[in-house]
């Protein structure tokens, strides 16, 4: 199985969500993966949509479900390129 990040861009707020990130498998492509920072770690999470359910609370609905493996694969190359890329921007060699 052939992953690739086609791209990670950095958002310009502070918010929870650090970057997106898109992604192909074999040749299929995927958008909008998330690296997020909550309680000191940064995860991944896969594309969602939002909506209101009928009592009018947001739910989130997963766009992508993968196999674990392929998922462990594909969280730890988004990571790993995160971290390399946000190491060139600030011009350190510390996470």
């Amino acid at each position: 199985m052939n992953i690739e990040i086609i791209e990670i861009r950095f958002p310009k707020s502070d918010k929870a969500t650090q970057a997106f990130c898109d992604v192909i498998i074999d040749r299929i492509t995927i958008r909008d993966f998330r690296i997020m920072h909550n309680g000191g770690r940064h995860y991944v999470k896969a594309p969602f949509q939002t909506y209101k359910n009928s009592a009018g609370d947001i739910q989130f609905r997963q766009i992508v479900d993968l196999p674990d493996e392929v998922r462990e694969q594909v969280d730890t190359l988004i990571l790993s390129t995160f971290y390399r890329e946000k190491e060139m921007a600030n011009g350190s060699t510390h996470r």
